[in-house]
Order: C-alpha cells, then structure tokens, then sequence
C-alpha cells in the first residue's frame, strides 16, 4: 500500500487571489517575528521599523514608490515572456545591460546636447540593448531548442562580469581610486515631488503596464502570445508563428528589463556602480507571478514588493539587525508567497492505494 499525491487545478473567487497572498504574508512575518526573538530583537519593535521604512513618511512612501518602479517594468515585461510560456530568467542580465547602454550613452551625448535628448536616447538604446540581450536567447530556444532557463542564467553572470570589466576599465571614472564607478551624469530624469527621489519613471512604468494589458488582451498579438503559452500545438494549427512568438515575447521581456536599467541610473544614482545588480530581477519573476501575469494586476505585486524591500532595508539599518537575517526574512517571505501559490491554485489530494 503506497499513497499518491494529486493535484486538481480548481476555479476560486476573484477576492481569494487577494486574501491568499496576504494570507502568506500574515504567516510569513509572524515566523520571521520569531527568527527576530530568536536574535534578540524586539518583534513588535523590529515591526515598527518595517513599516516605518516601508510607508513611514511621505519621503520613504516615495522611495517605496522609486522601488516598486523596477519590479513593475521587469515584472511586466517577465509576463509577456512567461505568458508565451518561455521562461525568462534573465531579466537580471538584461537590466545590466540596459544601466551599462544607459549610463554610455547618457556620457557620450550629455556635453554637447541638452538632456532631454539626452535621456531620451539613453533609455531607447537601453530597450533596444535589453530587447537584443534577451532575444538572443530566444532565437536560440525558439530555432535550436536550447533551453532559455540555463541560457538566460548564463548571460546573467555575462553581463555581471562585464559590469565589472567595465567599472574598472573603459567607464571608471578617474577621481575614483577605490570604488569602481562611472563618472557622473548630468541628465537627470526629473523628480515629479520636489523634496523626494519619486521621479518620472515611476509614472512611465504605470502607463506601460496600463499599455501591456491592452496589448495582450485587445490586440491580435496579445490573443496569439496567450494561445501559443497555452497549447503551442493549437497555435501552430492555426498557422501562428509560435518562434517569433518566443522571440519576440523575449525582446519585450528584455526591453522592458533594460529600460528599467537606464531609470535607476538616470533618476536615482547618476552613475553606475557594481551594486546596481541586486537581485532586483530575480524577485520580479515573483513580482509577475503573484501579479497572477496579468500586467494590471503586477501595479499592484510590485508596490507590495517595494514595500517589502524597502522596509527590510530599513529594519536592518534602524535596529542593527545582520544583513543575513533581513534577507532570511526577505526569502521566508517570497517562499510562503510562492507556496500560497500552489495551495490557491490546486486542491491537493492525498490518496491511498
């Protein structure tokens, strides 16, 4: 006698994909509380300054709000990718890619012409440079088969390394002898709220998600990027083109990627440093799948996520609390998301033979 687990896909009502998600948090930050007794720090305390670093003030809401910018446009653009059903893991590699076009760009032209143009050359070199970065990667699925998940986490480490290479090399700026940065940019993405770091971007983001869902849901290669994730046989029935398909739902990945590479440059840091490249594109594949792919329902993910980063960031500053810590928290809280996932969309049965 053995026993056989199953999973039953199941219909849910709308408000479940609010109350499960949060569910998870609930249960998330009550174990993290517990890692923090366990260090010796005050939860209720620890809690505190969470909140207080995530929505505390007008000034830190607004930097959760510069924050949640980058998970939105990677977390869009990760849904185009995954909606096609081609697994995008190298949204990572793709926004260095665009901070390092950015950045060159924005130094080449910003002396001889004025910074609007400036900016907007910049950040379409970088969409071009994040489109050409990811869709590489999909020509190599889509025409020989390699897989995209071990090809785009190649090209992560890629351009990481190329990073590096740089800062130290063809983009160091000469008046930094022990820190490996580029020198700084003058054109600026203007700040929307004066006395906070809430700039133009942010806005972009939302439009383009509001653009997103009208593209893949009212347009015709919305409705065959959709069928062909589904059931790639189906649409190849009905004479769709499923390789340019992944190529082309990875060129939007990667531009999106990108352009949320050359933002954080332009409008939050104004050089670039090797410390860009933290993670921020590996949480927003999380950031697209708890926004259900969906990219209206992605605003809202990645303003949770922000949050979310923010307040870590914050607790571990205000309280002294390890780097390794704030992280273990940071992880426990994307696994208990991940986990709410499968309970909310299967009925798990357990059946004895």
């Amino acid at each position: 006698m053995g026993l056989e687990i199953k999973f039953i896909e199941r219909e849910l009502h709308p408000i479940m994909y609010i109350i499960v998600p949060l569910g998870a948090f609930s249960l998330a930050f009550l174990c993290g509380g517990v890692l923090m007794s366990w260090a010796g720090v005050n939860p209720i305390s620890g809690y505190e300054a969470f909140i207080s670093g995530a929505i505390g003030s007008p000034v830190k809401f607004a930097d959760t709000l510069v924050r949640t910018t980058s998970f939105l446009l990677m977390g869009v653009g990760l849904a185009f990718a995954l909606r096609a059903r081609v697994f995008n893991i190298g949204a990572e590699g793709q926004y260095i890619m665009g901070a390092i076009v950015g950045t060159w760009v924005a130094l080449l032209l910003q002396e001889n012409l004025p910074p609007s143009i400036t900016i907007i050359a910049s950040l379409t070199m970088a969409m071009i440079i994040g489109g050409l970065w990811a869709g590489f990667a999909g020509y190599l699925k889509a025409t020989l088969g390699i897989n995209e998940v071990v090809l785009t986490v190649i090209m992560n480490w890629l351009a990481f390394k190329l990073l590096q290479w740089l800062l130290r090399g063809p983009l160091k700026n000469p008046l930094s002898e022990m820190w490996p940065m580029s020198p700084p940019i003058q054109a600026k993405i203007p700040v929307i709220i004066s006395g906070t770091r809430l700039h133009l971007g942010f806005i972009l983001a939302v439009l383009i998600a509001i653009g997103g869902y009208f593209l893949m849901f009212k347009t015709n290669y919305g409705f065959k990027l959709r069928v062909a994730g589904m059931n790639p046989d189906a649409a190849k029935y009905a004479g769709y083109d499923v390789r340019k398909i992944i190529i082309s739902s990875m060129i939007l990945s990667g531009s999106l990627a990108g352009l949320a590479g050359a933002i954080e440059v332009l409008a939050v840091y104004h050089f670039l440093y090797e410390g860009i490249s933290i993670g921020l594109g590996y949480t927003s594949i999380i950031v697209a799948l708890v926004g259900k792919l969906h990219p209206l329902a992605i605003i809202p993910s990645a303003l949770m996520f922000g949050a979310l980063y923010n307040g870590v960031v914050y607790l571990q500053s205000a309280l002294g609390v390890s780097y390794t810590l704030s992280k273990a928290m940071e992880g426990m809280i994307y696994l208990f998301v991940l986990i709410s996932e499968v309970f909310l969309k299967y009925k798990i049965r357990i059946i004895r033979r």
